[in-house]
């Protein structure tokens, strides 16, 4: 089969559809990585990288579809990773039950509405979501936020594997050490990954139910222990401070998962309603991560009444704390803690399969190299970085989850405005407001100058507000004794306000506006 120029190869076989990059040929090894790839194919790996997803080349979007898709966010979401998330309330801002509940439960609403709507563009496009950003940001910017998704998907990635660790090693009497909880994660992680989305759906379904029972279980045996009575710690400024820290805390848990819900969605038929979607995602998301996280709140405020609790938080992080809330079960109780490593492992598959899609934003050149490749090098850095953050979860907890809020906050509101006061209607000859076919084209996708300017404005409210331990915004420290991160509050109100002003003056003024003024309704 001659390799002599660079092309894409489409094959169809029912409702099969892979697309793969075959490089120019100058030597042998390529000649052999061609035929390596397609074997690959054949075996029914999936060779396609952010190439859009045609019409039809869609799939039927019928019921069994969408109960796969409830599975994956159920075995996703609702695991360990959004477990240790909520464990802060208690633990780090020293909320009561009461308090940790009402603010997880906005910031879960919040978060979810977030990712929900981000989903509700895959469908419509049959593109990624970092590739979509390109329509609001354009063809260079694109890039930076594909890096701040690789950074955010990284960040959790090694959250889960530091989380695997700790359990493993508490479950095991510390006989084992945390790096091979890290490993295991790791290597089965990116090998489904690799495989592609189909496999992803099978894996993560099998997976939902066994977990989902075990918090089940877990309810049982700590819920007698929950701490219901002990009032926040501080006066009542420090406690709404806490509050909102905690609240942008658990916004991070859900709402980032804006910058890859779409990813899920691009086989689905264009016809299909937002609001479908929409529901879909924000109760898919909403129901298994509020489940756990109400019992994460209630095991973190028993440690307040329970020593022992308390001690194996300090000696061996939540892995520990949830190995003793699970102790009177015994050995009964050490493998339901197996079990519900099997979360962490399905969070990091999506993490995984995703962040090789956001490597292939950053410029035609990396779209050439395979998907498969892309996932074992990301493997490989946050296998890196959860060896060298093995001993710092909660660090890394308190400080990542607000940070990575912020910027998808700022998305969203470009997002939001962008649609409904620029794009409200569709294109002439088109079925939509946006030209989908054009995602390649990078003289054809518009400058978004305004949509650059407006996140920089976001980004100085963010740092206005932000509350971390190596820096103190403006505005935060006015609140309580301990501050307050409001950062996100700001940072989405200054961009709200700014992008509509910037990006009327763009469409008015901006040199590539005429190709963009007759793409946009106003």
């Amino acid at each position: 089969m001659s390799t002599d120029e660079y092309d894409e190869r489409f094959e169809k076989d029912g409702a099969k559809q892979t697309v793969y990059q075959r490089q120019p040929a100058t030597n042998g090894f390529s000649d052999r990585f061609v035929r390596f790839s397609e074997k690959l194919d054949a075996l029914g790996v999936e060779l396609r990288g952010i190439h859009r997803v045609e019409p039809d080349e869609r799939r039927s979007g019928n019921l069994r579809e969408v109960i796969n898709m409830y599975l994956l966010w159920m075995s996703g979401c609702g695991g360990l990773s959004s477990v240790s998330g909520y464990l802060l309330g208690p633990l780090l801002f020293q909320l009561s039950f009461k308090d940790c509940i009402s603010s997880g439960v906005a910031g879960t609403v919040v978060g979810c509405a977030i990712a929900a709507y981000g989903a509700t563009m895959g469908p419509r496009s049959g593109l990624r979501q970092m590739v979509g950003v390109r329509y609001q940001f354009g063809w260079w910017p694109a890039k930076f936020i594909a890096l701040l998704n690789i950074v955010t998907l990284l960040g959790w990635s090694v959250v889960n594997c530091v989380f695997g660790g700790q359990i493993l090693s508490a479950v095991s009497n510390n006989a084992v050490p945390i790096e091979v909880g890290i490993t295991i994660i790791t290597v089965i992680a990116f090998s489904v990954a690799i495989v592609g989305i189909r496999y992803i759906q099978y894996a993560e379904g099998f997976a939902a139910i066994p977990i989902i029972f075990t918090f089940l279980l877990l309810y049982i045996v700590s819920g007698k222990h929950f701490d219901l009575t002990t009032p926040s710690a501080g006066d009542s400024q420090t406690i709404i401070g806490n509050w909102l820290s905690n609240f942008s805390s658990v916004v991070g848990i859900t709402g980032t998962w804006i910058a890859i819900t779409s990813d899920y969605y691009v086989e689905f038929p264009e016809s299909t309603p937002r609001m479908k979607t929409f529901l879909i995602t924000f109760s898919a998301i909403f129901l298994p991560t509020m489940f756990v996280g109400i019992l994460a709140i209630g095991v973190a405020s028993g440690a307040y009444q329970l020593p022992a609790w308390q001690a194996a938080w300090d000696n061996l992080g939540a892995g520990g704390l949830l190995t003793e809330a699970f102790s009177p079960w015994h050995a009964g109780g050490k493998f339901l803690v197996v079990v519900l490593y099997i979360s962490l492992v399905t969070n990091n598959i999506l993490n995984s399969y995703s962040l090789a899609l956001s490597m292939q934003v950053w410029g035609r050149m990396v779209t050439k190299i395979p998907r498969y490749i892309l996932v074992v090098v990301s493997a490989m850095i946050f296998f890196v970085l959860a060896m060298a953050g093995r001993n710092k979860l909660s660090n890394i907890l308190s400080t990542f989850l607000p940070m990575i809020s912020y910027w998808c906050v700022i998305y969203v509101a470009i997002l939001l405005e962008e649609n409904f006061l620029f794009r409200r209607h569709n294109i002439p000859g088109l079925n939509d407001a946006y030209d989908w076919t054009i995602w390649n084209e990078k003289e054809k996708l518009p400058d978004c100058i305004a949509a650059c300017l407006s996140f920089v404005i976001g980004v100085v409210g963010a740092v206005l507000g932000m509350n971390q331990g190596y820096y103190v915004g403006v505005f935060a420290r006015k609140v309580g004794d301990m501050g307050a991160d409001i950062g996100l509050f700001i940072a989405f109100g200054f961009t709200m306000v700014s992008y509509p002003v910037l990006r009327y003056i763009e469409l008015r003024y901006a040199p590539k506006v005429r190709f963009l003024k007759a793409r946009t309704s106003w």
